[in-house]
């Protein structure tokens, strides 16, 4: 096994919580709602085409009330008000700051659509303690494809198989697998750093 040199993170679910059943009682949609537009509109393919940069929100605004009629003015609301969809966990901001410390590298590769990431990003105290990031959409690249996370080795001068690639879903860590990183699931905190303190007992 390589030396980890530099510590890659996934945001969503990882850094922040993508709360988009909470958003949605937020604006109070109905639990029917809730669960048929939490199905049938965030966990689809298409919203995998909105991280690829390859659909934007009026694509989706015109996809989905087209489909869904019935929900049209839920689906007008929820992406009017986008700026509930996320909340960054509080030790998200200190953990990078202490790897900083450490001595490692600290990146961000994210799938992540692009006008919510103009608007989120901005607001997440832990991208300032960054060496650098990719935002999926940005790049028309998505993980898993082995082009982004090559994208992140030469765009930030990076051996990967000097990286740790931390990440809540398993494909994603498939793929930086085959390009040659080293791995860990994302699960909770308290494992991530139990997890980490076995790969060096200073974090």
């Amino acid at each position: 096994m390589n030396t980890i040199r530099n510590i890659v993170f996934d945001v969503g679910d990882v850094l922040i919580r993508f709360r988009y059943r909470d958003h949605m009682k937020d604006l109070g949609f109905s639990q029917e709602a809730n669960n048929f537009l939490s199905e049938n509109m965030v966990l689809t393919e298409f919203w995998h085409l909105m991280d690829r940069g390859d659909k934007m929100e009026k694509d989706a605004i015109e996809h989905f009330t087209s489909l869904y009629p019935e929900y049209r003015q839920e689906i007008l609301t929820f992406w009017a008000h986008t700026e509930g969809l996320v909340s960054e966990y509080p030790y998200a901001q200190p953990l990078l700051h202490h790897l900083k410390e450490l001595g490692y590298g600290v990146y961000v590769l994210s799938n992540y659509p692009l006008e919510t990431s103009e608007r989120h990003w901005a607001t997440f105290q832990f991208l300032p303690e960054a060496d650098g990031y990719i935002i999926s959409a940005r790049e028309h690249l998505a993980k898993p494809e082995p082009e982004i996370y090559r994208l992140l080795e030469s765009r930030f001068g990076l051996n990967l198989p000097e990286c740790l690639f931390i990440d809540d879903r398993q494909t994603n860590l498939d793929g930086a697998a085959a390009v040659g990183m080293q791995t860990l699931l994302f699960t909770r905190y308290p494992e991530l750093i139990r997890d980490l303190k076995q790969l060096d007992p200073n974090i």
